[in-house]
């Protein structure tokens, strides 16, 4: 029951947090018959629960670190909504490692049920873009469960998360979801050899992995992708007739820009390394000037003129007063979702997660006292029904207002400052010549 309560309220505020969400081939992961689903991790609890909130139905279960599981209320939710924990030796010693003999068997049973198990394969969260080295343990669950179920359905599903910006609000998921791989075509190698049957079946998995994300092989050439993607990689989708908001062809064509910055470090670094100084001092003067690069791109601002941005300062002023209510009623439990986060996590690979998590309870709070509040005053049901709807939609309209204000700053202060504006696009068009090389 808490589960199915999480999930219609999660499913409105992953929405939220991600301006947009999609999968490519999730019908691989709805097969009949238990599947293992083996993922990449960047992004803690986040990456399972937006996967469920996509796949839905099946009810996905997944395996989580066991050193999350404090006893009490913690440990019982986190049961409740069908995790299963999972111990490595650096959590929770050896004494953990035996842990996982009962691990394993929930995991056998849950799969014996036909149900659908993510395994993080990487055993760890790490916030890249890369595949880091599988785990052996991913190999040993699976032959476990192929021994105990002693069925030839069991198939392993590879799915690639891709983010945007995995700890920014209102940036991008897309998950690309690989072909099942049946467990039954290694078992031959397994029975001769277990440990030489575990190795041929990870060598197997890892590439099929990582073609399901874009894999920078050198991490010196992180901002290098970033910065070439920031320049140029709305326009290639377009010149390939291609639509920028669909996530699938938005990973094509990021994934090829991917592998021309690896083709490139393995016979020019040097021009790579010159790259990425320039682009640095680029975007470091468009923060300060308070412009962003499709501002200064020239096949992005043909509306960047004083008869647009008239045009938008009517548009900001006609919403406005939609927007004060959209703050008026949402603003202090994001806010405070997001400073208690800041507070309390360490690592940026638990901001989306914890945000969302306190989210779900704050936004919930919030809602209630309007409800309340509103009905003390009210003579029926039906106006705080009403003001909670007003106060959800004017919040929803807030997502498009605030960029759309923030945009339309932007092109007045490039409009102001024409000078700024040309020599901006001159160091761009050196950044070009310099991709051109790649």
């Amino acid at each position: 029951m808490i589960w199915h309560i999480l999930r219609y309220w999660v499913s409105f505020l992953i929405p939220t947090f991600y301006k947009r969400i999609q999968e490519r081939n999730v019908k691989n992961l709805k097969v009949k018959g238990p599947v293992i689903i083996a993922m990449n991790h960047p992004n803690a609890f986040m990456d399972p629960s937006a996967l469920t909130y996509v796949a839905y139905p099946p009810r996905l279960k997944y395996l989580a670190r066991g050193d999350a599981f404090k006893p009490g209320l913690i440990s019982w939710l986190l049961e409740q909504i069908g995790i299963v924990p999972i111990f490595r030796i650096q959590d929770g010693g050896r004494e953990g490692l035996k842990k996982n003999d009962e691990a394993y068997r929930r995991v056998n049973y849950l799969l014996k049920k036909n149900a659908k198990v993510m395994v993080f394969a990487e055993g760890l969260c790490i916030q890249e873009r890369r595949l880091r080295p599988l785990k052996k343990g991913v190999a040993r669950m699976v032959f476990g469960a192929y021994e105990y179920l002693g069925n030839d359905k069991l198939v392993v599903v590879p799915v690639g998360v891709n983010y945007s910006k995995a700890d920014k609000f209102r940036s991008t998921l897309f998950y690309n979801i690989g072909e099942p791989i049946p467990v039954k075509d290694f078992i031959g190698a397994y029975q001769q050899n277990p440990a030489k049957g575990q190795n041929i079946f990870l060598q197997a998995l890892e590439p099929k992995m990582k073609e399901l994300i874009t894999h920078i092989e050198n991490k010196e050439n992180d901002n290098v992708v970033y910065f070439y993607e920031d320049l140029c990689k709305k326009d290639l989708i377009r010149s390939k007739g291609l639509n920028y908001k669909n996530l699938s062809h938005d990973f094509d064509v990021l994934n090829e820009m991917t592998e021309r910055v690896n083709a490139t470090a393995k016979t020019n670094q040097a021009l790579l390394d010159e790259f990425k100084e320039k682009a640095s001092a680029y975007f470091s003067e468009l923060r300060e000037a308070g412009l962003r690069d499709w501002i200064i791109n020239p096949n992005q601002n043909k509306y960047v003129s004083p008869f647009f941005l008239v045009l938008r300062y009517l548009l900001l002023l006609i919403g406005f007063p939609i927007y004060v209510l959209g703050m008026i009623g949402n603003f202090p439990p994001l806010i405070a979702a997001h400073k208690i986060t800041k507070k309390i996590i360490k690592f940026k690979e638990f901001y989306a997660s914890i945000a969302l998590g306190l989210g779900i309870f704050l936004f919930l709070f919030n809602y209630l006292i309007w409800f309340f509040v509103v009905y003390a005053f009210s003579p029926n049901i039906f106006w705080p029904i009403l003001v909670c709807l007003s106060l959800g939609l004017s919040g929803w309209f807030c997502l498009y207002y605030h960029p759309f204000a923030l945009k339309t700053f932007g092109i007045a202060r490039a409009l102001k400052n024409k000078a700024l504006a040309e020599q901006l696009s001159r160091k761009r068009e050196f950044l070009l010549s310099l991709i051109n090389r790649f």
